[in-house]
């Protein structure tokens, strides 16, 4: 059997319709891998070993029923701890909720089980994904450095292997930035294209599902049974035809210079495959940090509404001071903050109208990991979403897929940007960047060895 830690989902697929491996075999496997690498990623907020296990030896003997409920039939995956489990507790980071075990799945979860996936655990995450407190998640390639967002335990997870698929959720890039500094691929489909439901949700308005995986395709695989739409990548617009909006905004004084060779060198990959490089300026992106951070913290104020206010000692201090701060955000703040929301809206579709753009191509970080402990987080934290955040405020499709490493060795994230619901356009843009370059195959030294 193939090692986990490079293993993809797809190749998994194959070898359980082949006969050469069982869901059993590999679940096992999966979990060995979480018991070996947990001592340095801390990925996982729960392991559900037991109940992997029996649904695991089910899709087996569905599968010598001559059954099939798709291509994620018998594969493992995780997803972070908002989702809704019924057969796990569901914590959220927080000790409010410790010990909440709900009586459904979220419909995320209900749809990849109803697939034949196998569930083998729940992800850490940032205290009801509030991006104020730092959890116990390390870097897959420096367990010394920060792993991303509040979805970091699909990053590394997947990075690592120790699951072969993870959701994840994303206000601000809290897919896309874990996907980055991990070297894995990250998807935040459409704003309200994959169901919420049964989701802890921290700002309503820019929170959506996300998806993290080793590739491209395997993103396509769990989308398609996400939405119950499979769209092959030959849908979507290739590479050699596309139009893509090079945003000068985002290759400012913020990014980071080993981070901008990478990406200029993706960038005339990118013109190599055919592409048509258009540069552009969106200047309201010069306001994304004040008017996306105005807005997350009002509605995170919001949904937290009474229990901050009759057990406020319940949430971390963080936590706590950011919500206590957006509830006391005057209501022209907020006003203000939409108005210039609504003005990048329109900026955005103006660009992909007049330039006839199939996307727009951004790093998707300014700047690689960073050591945890130099980390300030009222400083740092929001630098890492001045790239992603503008997706989440304009609702548009954003896939990070791998593009190159620094010279020290940490990965670099290439971000794509699509119109509303052209996930079929991102992806197929993705896989032939992908298939043209190595670096979805580097996999950090702690996927071949422990």
């Amino acid at each position: 059997m193939p090692e986990s830690g490079q293993l993809t989902l797809r190749r998994g697929g194959e070898l359980l319709t082949e006969g050469d491996l069982s869901s059993r075999e590999l679940t096992e496997a999966i979990l060995r891998r979480i018991d070996e690498t947990e001592p340095l990623v801390h990925a996982y907020a729960h392991v559900m070993a037991e109940q992997a296990l029996a649904a695991a030896v089910r899709a087996d003997e569905e599968r010598a029923r001559g059954e099939s409920r798709g291509p994620l039939h018998g594969l493992p995956f995780a997803v972070k701890d908002v989702f809704w489990t019924h057969d796990a507790p569901t914590e959220a980071g927080s000790r409010l909720l410790r010990g909440f075990v709900p009586a459904r799945d979220a419909r995320a979860v209900e749809a990849l089980r109803r697939g034949g996936a196998v569930l083998v655990g729940k992800l850490t995450t940032h205290e009801f994904c509030c991006s104020q407190d730092v959890p116990t998640t390390r870097n897959a390639w420096n367990v010394a450095d920060y792993p991303g967002g509040s979805s970091a335990g699909a990053g590394a997870s997947v990075a690592v292997g120790s699951t072969l698929a993870a959701l994840g959720t994303d206000a601000g890039g809290s897919v896309r930035k874990p996907a980055s500094l991990n070297g894995v691929v990250g998807l935040k489909p459409t704003y309200g294209l994959l169901d919420m439901d049964g989701v802890f949700v921290v700002a309503p308005s820019v929170d959506h599902v996300g998806i993290v995986n080793r590739t491209v395709e395997d993103c396509r695989l769990v989308l398609a049974e996400l939405t119950g739409r499979v769209e092959p990548e030959a849908n979507g617009t290739r590479l050699q035809e596309a139009r893509l909006g090079v945003v000068r905004e985002c290759f400012g004084d913020e990014l980071e210079p080993d981070v901008g060779a990478v990406v200029s060198e993706a960038l005339a990959e990118l013109a190599r495959l055919g592409a048509t490089l258009v540069p552009l300026s969106l200047p309201s992106l010069e306001l994304t940090l004040p008017v996306g951070l105005t807005i997350l913290v009002a509605e995170a104020a919001a949904v937290h509404h009474r229990p901050l206010r009759e057990t406020p000692e319940g949430y971390g201090p963080e936590t706590r001071r950011m919500l206590e701060l957006g509830a006391l955000l005057p209501a022209a703040y907020v006003e203000s903050a939409q108005r210039a929301r609504a003005l990048l809206c329109a900026e955005v579709g103006a660009a992909f109208r007049d330039e006839r753009l199939d996307g727009l191509v951004t790093p998707t970080l300014p700047r690689t990991s960073m050591p945890i402990e130099e980390m300030v987080i009222d400083r740092d934290l929001p630098r890492y979403i001045r790239y992603t955040l503008p997706a989440n405020l304009t609702g548009l499709p954003a896939l990070s897929v791998p593009c190159g490493f620094t010279p020290v060795g940490l990965p670099v994230g290439l971000q794509l940007v699509g119109r509303t619901h052209t996930e079929a356009t991102l992806l197929a843009l993705g896989g032939d960047y992908e298939r043209a370059t190595p670096w979805h195959e580097r996999r950090p030294e702690l996927a071949t060895a422990v």
